[in-house]
């Protein structure tokens, strides 16, 4: 028989960041510093994405290889540019490749109400 007069445990609330110029700075940090890796890896999705768009790279497994990570950085117009343009690319040859990471990338980033078509 259960105890119902046993008081419940309650959660912690979380600290109170409203105010908190510390944590407002840690953040800012952190987002120049996404930022920033996004600007260091645009020049290599550029010509991952330039070789594709040749025909220069044509293993489908190394293309799939680096939309793993390039999904990563869709957060950057630049590099959701140059996704699409590689989506195009495939579709045609890979329809259901480009169906499982259009998917992925809607769902990576519809959640946060990044989705932008």
């Amino acid at each position: 028989m259960e105890n119902r007069n046993k008081p419940r445990k309650t959660l912690k609330s979380s600290p109170n960041v409203d105010n908190d110029p510390d944590f407002f700075k840690s953040v800012g940090v952190l987002v120049r510093q996404i930022k920033g890796m996004a600007d260091n890896v645009f020049p290599i999705y550029k010509a991952f994405a330039d070789n594709v768009i040749r025909g220069q790279i044509r293993d489908i497994s190394q293309i799939e290889h680096n939309l793993d990570s390039m999904l990563s950085f869709c957060f950057d117009d630049r590099i959701l540019l140059l996704f699409k343009q590689i989506m195009r690319k495939l579709y045609k040859q890979y329809p259901e490749t480009v169906y499982t990471y259009v998917k992925a990338y809607r769902d990576m980033y519809e959640e946060q109400g990044q989705v932008r078509e």
